[in-house]
């Protein structure tokens, strides 16, 4: 789940013609923007104002009434009711799109038969885009929009089919094509009835329980109501099915229970099942950025300092093996991402996941996905995966999430020589240990010294209300001391609450710093290490200074160093023209 950093979406603002306070001008372009806004004015006194794309200003917005862009023709409206009226202290959120009628509903099943019909003899689609045009070529063959009513007569259309002429085409207006086109494409090709949920990247997790109103965590606002739920109990067996099916893990009463990646990147976690599920079957989604956070963003967003980030670099540089841990939806997955970028650009990846959520911009990754099936023979689990990496010569090993026995081979991994880095669930240095050691990971206590330092992650209180996440500290483990009997480890940074800053403990203490790289990176004096995290520190710095926030930037600035070395990478942080720029 991203974060706050989620929430700072004015770096990548969609261009829109039509300008914010602009409602007019929006009712205008859209005749289902000017339809809600009509109806919302007559039953509440109040009309919305047009925000425009959303950014984190519109907290403050009073009273809370406006609608934004999310994917036109796809909008939104958040509402909270004044005091004394129905729903007061509550937000609600609408997704607003192109409708169609009864009628038009009729003329839809017509018009998808065809297509079901006819495609097959239409030229191979390669991805989702041709899909649509084609799809849209199709439905322009198959209406007219003209003023005649001459080829739409039934008895010219059985004319027509008796003698070979075929079918006649169906009489519509423009904005009737227009709307049974979109309408069309979300259900055939896009996310159906979710897909005003799915096109505003604002939202978070998306929560759905039986046919009750979905929910969603938003990155501006709180916990909202959306206006979408399902109408019965067959509707949403149904789409639970075709979406199960769509991502490849069909669910059934005997499986009830799938995890999987949508189209655009998000997890679904379905719950099938009356008996499981008492309130009736239901599925969370978690949303991710189409654009990978980069590392300098998170600094933006005071996720972490330069200088952990620095220290991060010069552990990926050298090999270290590494954990992003913490809490559910604290970010573990973008801090992963994030950090990426500081391997050398040269070496091979190898990644391994349920879901597909790594994001690598390396030239040579290796990508695998367990597969799920009824035939156990057939079925590749994590276990699978990992034990094929250490076949597979990689200088990492990215695994998206820890989650049990697997956990054991990535420790067998790290002790043949192979760096893992991965997320976990823990939410300090000691739970996480506790966790590792135990069942059913059960890792040797001996063992745990090949894993160098760990990320604790968190979601807290965000300066000024709201929520915000934070690495919170990074330890490094130092070893097994047969004496103390257990595990040494040494907290390296430590955030502050009170300050919201974050204070680095490991001058002069670090012992990854100074005894497993210093020496690596042919140091003669391993208390040198913190001079070259200072200087680090400032690049990264001045990376945050210049606003070179996008992933791209800082994954190309990170290719100049590793492939032209310091000083080319030093000039080009004045020079570099950033792609938000």
């Amino acid at each position: 789940m991203v974060t706050e950093q989620d929430s700072e979406q004015e770096d990548k603002k969609p261009e829109f013609k039509i300008q914010p306070g602009d409602i007019g001008g929006l009712m205008a372009e859209y005749p289902h923007i000017r339809n809600w806004v009509e109806d919302f004015e007559a039953k509440h006194g109040s009309r919305p104002i047009y925000y425009g794309p959303l950014d984190r200003d519109a907290k403050s917005v009073s009273p809370r009434n406006l609608i934004y862009v999310t994917k036109p023709p796809c909008f939104a409206h958040v509402y909270s009711p004044p005091e004394g009226h129905e729903g007061a202290g509550n937000t609600f959120w609408f997704g607003l799109e192109p409708t169609i009628d009864a009628e038009e509903e009729e003329i839809r099943d017509q018009i998808v038969e065809r297509l079901l019909r006819d495609a097959p003899q239409k030229e191979r689609f390669e991805n989702d885009e041709e899909f649509i045009n084609m799809i849209h070529e199709m439905m322009d063959e198959m209406t007219t929009t003209g003023a005649s009513t001459f080829l739409s007569n039934p008895i010219v259309s059985q004319a027509r089919e008796l003698f070979g002429m075929g079918e006649a085409q169906i009489k519509l207006t423009p904005d009737q094509l227009d709307r049974l086109k979109y309408v069309v494409v979300r259900d055939l090709v896009n996310n159906g009835p979710l897909e005003t949920l799915l096109a505003d990247e604002m939202l978070e997790d998306i929560h759905s329980i039986g046919l009750h109103k979905i929910h969603m965590d938003h990155k501006v606002f709180p916990m909202l109501t959306s206006n979408i739920h399902f109408k019965d109990q067959e509707i949403l067996t149904r789409y639970l099915r075709s979406m199960s099916e769509r991502i490849g893990r069909p669910v059934s009463d005997s499986k009830p229970i799938v995890d999987g990646a949508l189209l655009d990147g998000s997890r679904i976690n379905i719950i099938y099942s009356d008996d499981v599920s008492i309130q009736g079957s239901s599925f969370t989604i978690r949303k991710f950025a189409e654009e990978t956070i980069s590392i300098i963003q998170l600094i933006k967003w005071k996720t972490l300092s330069s200088q952990m980030a620095a220290y991060i670099w010069l552990g990926m540089e050298s090999g270290m093996s590494m954990l992003v841990s913490g809490e559910t939806a604290s970010g573990k997955t973008t801090t992963l991402n994030a950090v990426l970028p500081f391997i050398d650009h040269n070496v091979k990846i190898y990644t391994a996941e349920d879901t597909p959520e790594v994001k690598v911009a390396h030239p040579i990754w290796q990508r695998l996905i367990t597969r799920d099936s009824k035939n156990e023979d057939s079925r590749v689990e994590m276990f699978d995966l990992l034990k094929a990496a250490l076949r597979s010569r990689p200088r990492y090993i990215i695994i998206g999430e820890i989650r049990g026995v697997e956990g054991a081979i990535a420790f067998q991994a790290m002790q043949t020589g192979h760096p893992v880095v991965g997320t976990f669930h823990a939410s300090n240095i000691v739970k996480l240990i506790q966790r590792f050691t135990g069942d059913p990971i059960n890792v040797p206590a001996r063992f745990f010294d090949n894993l160098n330092f760990a990320i604790f992650q968190e979601v807290v209180e965000a300066p000024g209300g709201g929520i915000a996440r934070r690495i919170t500290g990074v330890s490094e483990v130092i070893g097994f001391d047969k004496t103390a009997d257990g595990i040494l480890t040494r907290n390296m940074f430590e955030w502050d609450p009170v300050s919201d800053v974050v204070y680095f403990r490991g001058m002069f203490q670090s012992d990854m710093l100074e005894n497993k790289i210093a020496p690596r990176m042919g140091f003669r004096s391993k208390r040198d290490i913190y001079d070259e995290l200072e200087r680090r520190t400032q690049a990264i710095q001045r990376m945050a200074d210049r606003d070179l926030t996008h992933y791209d930037d800082v994954y190309d600035l990170l290719d100049v160093y590793y492939k032209e070395g310091w000083d080319r990478f030093a000039s080009s942080l004045e020079t570099w023209t950033g792609i938000n720029h």
